[in-house]
């Protein structure tokens, strides 16, 4: 498999080179430097090289190649802006041409956490050391990787379950009920665990205190929903997977 075209075809695309310095300091405004991407008269030369080592089949595990690229490619900060898309194309490009595409989201799992990635990418990048040291970057890639992994089957086992669920109750259950249990689906399984009392089933399906009250109690009779065994306000419902 080719190189992404962004870098094999950076003279035809709508993409270029970025013609300034670019330098890492510790906040807005500090004289002092952390990292100093190579200067533009040396692009040529630094995507040639690692382009060259990208396509290199070799033995070295395909989640190391990944990290090492992505930090690579960040330190060499080609563009003046959308580096760290393409940076998250490359970990995919690395899985898709070595192995098999990542069948679930790292960028999401990165997001959650953007601090300790800047804080792993700038870790083994230092002023005058003349090398990267990618150990640091490595480590916190693996995990990451790891977390994100775990991440994915979670959610795909929270969606068989809400599956399963309509499956189970779908037809017992009103248009507004399923509708406003979809949109508590949505909103992914964390949401769901804590379970529905009056005022958040009424605040999710935008219905009166009296309506939601009734909705809940019909869901608990067919089973849908588990009733908590205290009354009044602190009285909670778990959807019954």
């Amino acid at each position: 498999m080719a190189p992404p075209a962004v870098f094999r075809n950076r003279s035809r695309g709508s993409r270029r080179w970025r013609k300034f310095d670019i330098v890492c300091t510790p906040a807005a405004g500090s004289n002092d430097i952390l990292y100093k991407a190579p200067p533009p008269e040396r692009f040529d030369a630094e995507m040639s090289a690692f382009v060259d080592w990208l396509n290199d089949k070799s033995e070295m595990p395909t989640p190391i190649v990944a990290a090492i690229a992505h930090l690579w490619f960040e330190s060499i900060h080609p563009f003046s802006d959308g580096n760290g898309r393409i940076g998250g194309a490359v970990i995919e490009y690395v899985f898709a041409s070595r192995s098999r595409p990542l069948p679930f989201s790292l960028s999401r799992q990165i997001e959650k956490d953007k601090k300790a990635y800047y804080a792993a990418l700038q870790d083994g990048r230092k002023v005058g050391k003349g090398v990267i040291d990618a150990t640091a970057f490595v480590v916190w890639f693996l995990i990451t990787l790891m977390s994100a992994a775990n991440a994915g089957r979670d959610e795909a086992h929270f969606l068989v379950r809400r599956n399963q669920f309509f499956l189970r109750f779908g037809d017992v259950l009103s248009e507004g009920q399923k509708t406003m249990l979809q949109t508590l689906f949505e909103q992914g399984q964390v949401r769901s665990k804590p379970g529905l009392s009056v005022k958040s089933y009424g605040k999710i399906a935008k219905v009166s205190g009296p309506t939601a009250t009734r909705d809940l109690s019909a869901m608990g009779r067919v089973s849908a929903l588990r009733r908590s065994e205290s009354g009044g306000r602190s009285t909670a419902y778990w959807i019954n997977f």
